[in-house]
């Protein structure tokens, strides 16, 4: 909105206040003449020697200095954050004695606060350095008393946090009208009760603990600045050891109404270009998450033959008899022009079916709003037992109604819970790398899988052979002889890649038990879009090599950084007849949700742009830096204590 009213700076070519470098040319320099910014201003910005604690100051507060120094004639008076940032910057410039040369008011409490931090130091510990740094400094120095007057300087640079208690079950949080409370008002348990959950991370007495960090990124950024880990916010960590499930909602509570609170009224904000106050207003677009905790944010379940959240209850997944699970086998021909040639195909797919319905239609949120309007509230907590609304699994997936659908803009955003390529992406190139190496124990070409393919399939060469008291399971086209697996497995153990391309993939290769040990997301990554085309050229029948060609492909052009709107929309085609060509090779049990959702990618690109500022890697990324922190603390306590 302010945007909108007030617009950008005169003659603001040059994002520099948003991070981008300034790079001076003839016709920025004639541009510049008898603006408010001078190139001198700009070149401030990005200068290695100005002060690193006033520009830690700045960050904190989201300015640069470039339009701090803009305009001498104050036209408002700043509002109170905005006037204790001014504070930060008066303080990181004023020396900490009269007369010292190299160190500020802010640098030494600065400094002071990570000594305590890198060293455990106690509060009492803390004001006893400070009581005798300050009796050999000089008289009339700046140097905080004690901790608790450091504490407040340093709170405005934001390393504050607000610890909420909560109830074990996940019933409800002792919070704004609750705070007081001393028992859940759902479940009677005690809020004072002793907790025996500690864990420790290290060897034999490894406990299994999992926690769910909460983190918004800002895209109000240049792309080379969006997704970076500077500029993510941590902004609550729920406590295990357990998922909480549907029920984080309940931990959600405190997000969801500081963004109701950012959307109407907004934040007061001080417009340092303009000297001006004005209220600033911020928007959620969008969650991204693995498809788990999809299910856990959205309120529409990702079990079951109704997982997928597009298709809703207009898919045709359907449960294996000896498989037992669901599976998406097939349901994909509706999604084909209606003269396409498989649509008529009554071999190669379900035995018997010619497919002439169309595709699902994709609701819009308006519409989704009116269908989850409709249930009603659910009590939550791990003891409220299963609470199902009538249909469920049937007619619908619906588990709860999100809290996301009270930000009042929720139902108009085109894309609100992201579809996450990386964990999408992996678990493609998992069943079709361990299926097609015919990994014991992971390969989706087992036993039950052929007995159903005698049930629903025309494939008479993949069915279980008995020979008296023995059942063979003739080697299917699409599976690597012995010979050829370690072929492949030697060629990945000599393989090398450049510097920061990928993992080192070699180390992770056993060729003796011919397996593939600790792949990480990326290395699966790499593997998909670059070495299954290379691996399998020549070991398999060409119609099988090209349908696994063809869907490496369409992982490499989604991931692209460039794309437009008629690329996207040949993918959106293509990855439909790929995923019926996989049909016609793979057994039924091949095909779980995560091979169905690859069809909905390519909305979600023309939607929400580029998958790299929509998918898991940069918060998995901040996840490990985060846990190996915590680690690194919990064995300097563990030492310690013991020791």
């Amino acid at each position: 909105m302010h945007l909108l009213t007030k617009g950008f700076m005169e003659d603001y070519l040059c994002w520099y206040a948003h991070g981008e470098l300034f790079v001076p040319d003839e016709s920025m320099e004639e541009q510049v003449v008898g603006s408010t910014s001078s190139a001198s201003n700009m070149h401030e910005v990005g200068n290695e020697n100005s002060n690193p604690y006033k520009n830690m100051a700045m960050d904190a507060m989201r300015m640069s200095e470039g339009n701090v120094r803009e305009c001498p004639i104050v036209e408002e008076e700043p509002n109170a954050d905005a006037a204790r940032f001014f504070d930060l910057l008066r303080d990181s410039d004023k020396p900490l004695w009269d007369g010292c040369t190299n160190h500020s008011k802010l640098s030494a409490v600065a400094q002071v606060f990570t000594i305590k931090s890198d060293h455990g130091l106690s509060e009492a510990g803390y004001d006893k350095i400070i009581e005798w740094a300050r009796s050999i400094l000089p008289e009339g120095n700046r140097l905080k008393e004690n901790f608790y007057a450091a504490k407040s300087m340093m709170k405005p640079l934001g390393l504050g946090y607000q610890k909420i208690d909560i109830c074990p079950n996940f019933c409800m949080l002792y919070y704004l009208e609750n705070a007081e409370m001393t028992e859940c008002m759902t479940c009677g348990h005690s809020r004072y009760k002793p907790r025996t959950d500690g864990f420790n991370p290290f060897g034999s007495f490894a406990a299994p603990y999992s926690c769910w960090p909460v983190i918004l990124t800002v895209y109000n950024l240049p792309p080379g600045m969006c997704m970076r880990l500077e500029f993510m916010f941590l902004s609550m960590v729920i406590p295990g050891p357990s998922s909480p499930g549907q029920n984080i909602d309940v931990c959600l509570r405190p997000l969801i109404d500081e963004l109701t609170q950012f959307w109407s009224p907004g934040a007061l904000t001080y417009d340092i270009s303009r000297k001006q106050n004005f209220v600033m207003r911020a928007a959620l677009m969008w969650t991204i998450n693995d498809f788990p905790a999809y299910g856990m944010v959205s309120g529409w379940s990702t079990h079951g033959k109704l997982a997928c959240p597009y298709c809703m209850e207009n898919n045709k997944a359907f449960t294996l008899t000896n498989g037992g699970k669901a599976f998406f086998f097939d349901c994909h021909r509706h999604f084909l022009p209606h003269n396409h040639r498989y649509r008529k195909n009554r071999k190669d797919f379900f035995v018997g079916r010619v497919e002439n319905d169309v595709a699902p239609p994709r609701l819009a949120g308006e519409e989704l709003f009116d269908v989850v309007s409709e249930y009603g509230e659910i009590v939550f907590g791990l003891q409220s037992g299963k609470q199902k609304f009538p249909g469920f699994g049937l007619t619908h997936n619906w588990v709860k109604r999100s809290i996301f659908w009270e930000l009042s803009y929720w139902k108009t955003n085109l894309l609100r819970h992201n579809l996450d390529v990386m964990h999408i992406e992996k678990n493609v190139f998992e069943n079709i790398f361990n299926t097609v190496m015919d990994v014991k124990g992971k390969t989706k070409d087992n036993i039950k899988a052929r007995l159903d393919v005698a049930l629903f399939c025309n494939r008479k060469n993949m069915e279980l052979v008995c020979d008296g008291s023995r059942v063979a399971k003739p080697r299917a086209s699409f599976v690597l002889e012995k010979n050829a697996q370690l072929l492949v497995y030697k060629w990945l153990k000599s393989l090398r890649f450049p510097n920061g391309h990928a993992s080192n993939i070699s180390r992770l290769v056993n060729t003796e038990e011919c397996r593939l040990y600790g792949m990480k997301s990326h290395d699966c990554h790499v593997f998909m879009q670059t070495l299954i085309p290379l691996a399998f050229r020549d070991l398999l029948p060409k119609g099988i090599w090209d349908a696994l060609t063809e869907i490496s492909h369409f992982f490499r052009d989604i991931c692209s950084s460039k794309l437009n709107v008629d690329h996207i929309e040949r993918l959106e085609k293509n990855i439909v007849e790929t995923i019926c060509k996989l049909e016609m090779i793979f057994p039924p049990s091949f095909f779980d949700s995560m091979e169905h959702l690859p069809v909905h990618l390519p909305f979600e690109v023309k939607v929400g742009g580029p998958v790299q500022y929509r998918w898991m890697y940069p918060f998995e990324r901040l996840d490990i830096i985060v846990a190996m922190t915590f680690i690194i603390k919990c064995f300097y306590f563990y030492f310690n204590v013991f020791n």
